[in-house]
């Protein structure tokens, strides 16, 4: 059962059976894994682990058995990059005293599993591993041509200085770190998992959040794994888990499901007992980056079947600082430049762009790199920028525009959105002229809005505006008509006494209100603030009664509205 073919040669379920044994497998074979990353390793006496070179002559070899049966193929992807191939099967007369004495070959039959004993095995040759010695790594690196494809090798380091001359710019990450200036180095993601949201805010005392965290941040690179441990308190019996990840991310979930069970992979846990906490282990790896560059910075969900949410914010590292208009840094071994890789780039207003069969508009006033920074917004259809904008903000016609047409046109409209640009905006790194409303243009650092300009656009850097009794001898500054909008955020810096509370202890009582202890504070949205406070606790210990401690302060700030900030 559970085979097909002729000879029975197919393992129709091996895939499954290969995630119950991975974890001791891995862990016994090649001391690595998820068995290894939770120190399980030593639960995994229910299997017999062999290495071939390490099986003498009259030893017991698996693969010269007549007994063993239910034989399958487990191929993974180790902690460390390397392929793995090993084998398992069921013994039914294991050798209680496996010595290559000649007398010595006594088999026992186990009693305990009706199968059998489990046996997997391996040998070196089944383990391929990328290259370890740092000048092979360096070899394999000088192979990559640009920076993109650097990146995504594992262990490569690119070098983008315009000031060396170097006949490959992808090296191994050591010897770049050698030869390259450190603000040069493309420096790749560096990081475990950033817990966002640890718990979701409780309406009462009943209601408590049963997954532990709530959002997550993986920043990762290509080949990378990544272990994230998170918690479920069981109120049904049971739950599955489906997650929403591409395909060139691979996510294992691993856990014993509350139990005495060992560690498998799992898709769903069940008959766990109301108010069981069980702890869960997802191991993710990026194989490879998408297609769509729009894939590189997203949210996906791991969603469990009451409803209950993770939340992950996945960012891959998948292009260069260099792959940007506003950089002088080389990322291509040939020198080639944005514009020439890019050639639609160089066109400034959408009607002009348009004419081009070849390019396409991005009048989305969110259209950034995924630092932040502006690009331009003409893009040839097949270069990766293009996919960074929003779908809606697309201007993309079948056919190049004739002479008469532009962008004002019903069908290909830039209307409601940026339709065009100066590349000293770019250069400048200036958002501040891609924001439509006055809000919007609030929310980014450094800008400032008017409400009617000479023609210039409405939201520019602060720097760009004529104020007061300024003169107008600068052609990249533009006079305001009315008055000028800027950054009103302030913290007071008056210093407060705060009130005592004349040392009675609270507990579960609210604090009582004292509207003397504020400080005014008017803040934008996006922007952080530091405010420094100062607490000196002073503790009459005859006020205490015995065994009552002192020894917390919990801070709590709310706004006028009672919303919670963030602090």
């Amino acid at each position: 059962p559970g085979y097909e073919g002729q000879w029975c040669q197919t393992c129709k379920n091996c895939d499954k059976k290969c995630g119950e044994i991975r974890a001791c497998a891995e862990c016994n074979l090649f001391n690595t894994g998820p068995g290894k990353y939770t120190d399980t390793c030593g639960d995994c006496s229910y299997l017999k682990a062999l290495h071939v070179e390490d099986i003498r002559p009259n030893q017991y070899d698996p693969r010269k058995s007549k007994t063993i049966s239910q034989n399958g193929t487990c191929k993974i992807v180790d902690d460390t990059g390397c392929d793995l191939t090993f084998w398992y099967g069921y013994e039914d007369e294991y050798p209680e005293n496996d010595s290559d004495d000649e007398n010595d070959d006594y088999y026992y039959e186990d009693d305990e599993d009706d199968d059998g004993t489990l046996v997997v095995w391996t040998s070196n040759i089944d383990k391929v591993c990328p290259p370890l010695e740092d000048k092979d790594v360096a070899e394999a690196c000088s192979k990559k041509t640009t920076c993109m494809d650097c990146s995504r090798s594992p262990g490569c380091g690119w070098c983008s200085s315009p000031h060396l001359e170097m006949k490959s710019r992808c090296s191994s990450i050591k010897e770049n770190e050698k030869m390259c200036p450190t603000e040069r180095r493309e420096e790749k993601f560096n990081s475990v998992p950033t817990i966002i949201k640890e718990s979701k805010e409780q309406t009462s005392r009943w209601s408590k959040a049963q997954l532990h965290p709530q959002q997550v941040e993986l920043a990762m690179n290509v080949g990378d794994i990544q272990y994230l441990d998170f918690t479920y308190l069981f109120i049904s019996s049971g739950t599955s888990l489906t997650h929403d990840l591409p395909e060139n991310v691979d996510l294992k979930i691993f856990s014993s499901c509350g139990g005495d069970n060992l560690l498998t992979e799992i898709s769903r846990c069940s008959g766990i007992f109301n108010g069981v906490t069980v702890k869960f282990y997802a191991r993710f790896h990026l194989k490879s980056c998408p297609e769509k560059s729009s894939d590189w910075e997203k949210s996906y969900k791991l969603t469990l079947s009451q409803g209950d949410v993770l939340d992950i914010d996945l960012k891959m590292f998948c292009s260069c600082s260099c792959d940007k208009f506003s950089t002088d840094g080389i990322c291509r071994n040939d020198k080639k430049t944005f514009l020439d890789i890019n050639p639609c780039a160089e066109k400034n207003s959408c009607s002009e762009c348009l004419q081009d069969s070849a390019c396409n508009w991005c009048s989305d006033s969110k259209f950034s790199y995924f630092d932040g920074s502006p690009l331009p917004r003409c893009n040839n259809d097949n270069f990766f920028t293009s996919d960074l904008c929003n779908g809606n903000g697309k201007v993309d016609p079948p056919r190049a525009l004739t002479g008469s047409e532009d962008c004002s046109t019903c069908n290909h409209t830039c209307s409601g959105g940026i339709c065009e640009e100066h590349k000293q905006d770019l250069l400048d790194l200036n958002m501040c002229v891609s924001q439509l409303t006055c809000g919007d243009c609030m929310k980014e650092d450094g800008c400032a809005w008017c409400p009617q300009t000479d023609g210039a656009p409405r939201c520019n850097l602060v720097s760009k505006w004529i104020v007061g009794n300024e003169k107008r001898n600068d052609p990249n500054k533009h006079e305001c008509q009315e008055d000028l909008y800027v950054d009103r955020s302030t913290i007071s810096t008056d210093k407060i006494e705060f009130l005592q509370n004349s040392d009675y202890i609270y507990e579960d009582s609210p604090m009582p209100d004292m509207t003397d202890n504020t400080v005014e504070i008017t803040m934008k949205e996006g922007q952080s603030y530091n405010l420094e406070l100062l607490l000196k606790i002073k503790v009459d210990h005859t006020s205490l009664e015995e065994n009552q401690k002192y020894d917390e302060v919990k801070l709590m700030m709310r706004s006028k509205d009672k919303k919670s900030l963030s602090y």
